[in-house]
């Protein structure tokens, strides 16, 4: 599947590496994903804190380090909620072949983020 041009928008400032993961996985997936955030702002940051959306200001979203992918249905007008799981293990294969080392939000404990991935 091919990202939207919004999604590769979206990369712009992000890690070379993060980023390289994130398009290889989107040439193998076999459903579409887009990325709703790449780099983010400081401002943006501290009003996720605000929201209860996160829980820091040492995001790695804030260096372009962070990613968070959304699975798709088929026509593209949904998050598919049932393939989180599956979008992960394809991140994490993908990484692996590239040599990059990542880490995934749905793996947390405290605060589960299932739409987050980031380098380590």
């Amino acid at each position: 599947m091919e990202l939207s041009e919004l999604s590769k928008k979206r990369l712009e400032g992000v890690d070379e590496r993060l980023k390289a993961v994130v398009m290889e996985c989107a040439t193998r997936c076999r459903f579409p994903f887009n990325v709703s955030e790449g780099l983010r702002s400081e401002a943006k940051q501290r009003e996720y804190v605000k929201q209860g959306k996160s829980r820091t200001m040492k995001s790695k979203h804030l260096v372009g380090k962070a990613v968070d992918l959304y699975p798709l249905t088929m026509n593209r007008k949904e998050v598919d909620w049932s393939r989180f799981e599956d979008l992960a293990e394809l991140m994490f294969q993908v990484a692996k072949e590239l040599d990059v080392e990542i880490g995934w939000g749905g793996n947390w404990k405290s605060f589960v983020d299932k739409c987050h991935f980031e380098l380590k």
